[in-house]
């Protein structure tokens, strides 16, 4: 008899409840999982509330992940973890599983961590000149080829001569996202 390989660790996504990711996040690392919170800096117009300055803020919110491999007794646990909502899954009944995104969509993302926040292209400012004449417009579908992964994105403008901002559907959320272009030559 052959067995099938057994896929190992991977990455899932986790639903949290409104404003419980670092919750989530820590009661599921006090279950011995890895887990990734994407953090991004606050607005740079974000004003002081009741004299506390704002602080960093999940990339993505309500979202997190978490590394487990599903061979392993006691992952059903993560369902029932405080803060946790629900694990973006497939199947229904029994057959329900979570269902796992590829790594290198987590590698991505930490390769844009400095300090622990992730940084993002500060997209083009009102009064900044437009850039050279494009080949697209506003609403254009696009396909960016990315170095790990390909992505479809909707065309918003250009920032300067060789990037544009996009908007992209990370997991059900519009993501508004400077990219470079691919040169010409």
């Amino acid at each position: 008899m052959v067995e099938a390989p057994r896929p190992g660790f991977q990455w899932f996504v986790v639903i949290t409840h409104v404003n419980q990711e670092k919750l989530a996040k820590y009661q599921l690392e006090q279950q011995g999982h890895e887990v990734f919170l994407p953090m991004v800096p606050p607005p740079a117009k974000a004003r002081a509330r009741n004299g506390v300055r704002p602080g960093p803020r999940p990339m993505i919110p309500r979202y997190l992940f978490v590394k487990v491999d599903l061979e392993e007794p006691g992952w059903p646990a993560i369902y029932s973890t405080f803060g946790v909502h629900d694990v973006i899954s497939s199947g229904l009944g029994e057959h329900r599983k979570p269902r796992a995104i590829p790594t290198r969509f987590i590698e991505e993302m930490r390769a844009r961590e400095e300090g622990g926040l992730i940084v993002l292209p500060e997209p083009r400012r009102k009064g900044q000149p437009a850039p050279a004449e494009c080949k697209w417009k506003k609403g254009d579908k696009l396909r960016w080829h990315g170095p790990t992964a390909d992505y479809d994105v909707i065309f918003q403008e250009m920032v300067d001569g060789n990037r544009a901002a996009v908007i992209f559907r990370l997991l059900g959320v519009d993501s508004l996202q400077v990219i470079s272009l691919p040169s010409e030559d």
